[in-house]
């Protein structure tokens, strides 16, 4: 049912899809992550209707909850986007939480709750699914951390990169890693070669090394698009 419903969505969406560059990069089988900008709710709309790939995404796990949802949009989106403000707003949240949720749900997305206690819950979902030859979407910029000027993205947080490494200590295989940039402003988004990020012994450092690494290479993804003449 889940990929009947990607299809569906992909299909109603595709007039209002971007263009891809790159998709030459991408090889035709097997599992991968996709890791993105976020471009507030715009990222995860646009690649899931403009990639030619059945994506499983990691979403906030508020998102995946009717209960908690309504609050997390209203503070999200609802308020400083929209600007409604009070009884009006949450009543909007709420009603848009319900076709979110389902929707979210629908397509087996993955929650992801940044509780400590519920931590390795998206890893335990998504090594299967990889096991599987199917692909994640992530998108991993810290919520609280400062944007860059340049390209609007916030520093990323390593959880993928671990999941690699559980992949690879699981199956003896790498796990490629594409990055994508997408812009708004251009209607574009742009998939780079994949990466490779390998465990080298020393966890806390090779995250981190490997998160920069894939970071980087969606920021001049993302600048190389400034110079595309917007669609």
């Amino acid at each position: 049912m889940s990929d009947a419903l990607y299809k569906i969505i992909r299909l109603l969406g595709s007039p209002f899809s971007y263009r891809c560059l790159g998709l030459e990069n991408v090889r035709h089988s097997g599992p991968a992550i996709y890791v993105a900008n976020h471009v507030g709710s715009i990222g995860p709309v646009e690649i899931i209707l403009s990639l030619p790939a059945r994506l499983y995404p990691w979403a906030i796990a508020e998102m995946t909850d009717i209960r908690r949802a309504p609050s997390y949009l209203y503070d999200d989106f609802i308020h400083p986007v929209w600007r409604l403000s009070g009884r009006l707003g949450m009543a909007v949240s709420a009603v848009v939480s319900r076709l979110a949720v389902g929707l979210i749900n629908g397509l087996e997305c993955i929650p992801v709750d940044r509780k400590q206690e519920r931590y390795m819950e998206p890893f335990r979902r998504s090594l299967p699914l990889l096991d599987e030859g199917k692909s994640l979407l992530i998108f991993p910029e810290d919520p609280e951390g400062p944007i860059d000027p340049v390209t609007l993205m916030r520093p990323f947080m390593g959880g993928f990169v671990l999941l690699c490494f559980l992949y690879q200590r699981l199956t003896n295989r790498l796990l490629p890693v594409y990055p994508v940039a997408v812009s708004s402003r251009h209607r574009t988004i742009s998939v780079g070669r994949s990466l490779f990020l390998e465990s080298q012994g020393n966890r806390r450092h090779d995250i981190h090394r490997a998160c920069a690494r894939v970071q980087e290479e969606v920021s001049k993804l993302y600048k190389a698009l400034q110079r595309v003449r917007p669609r």
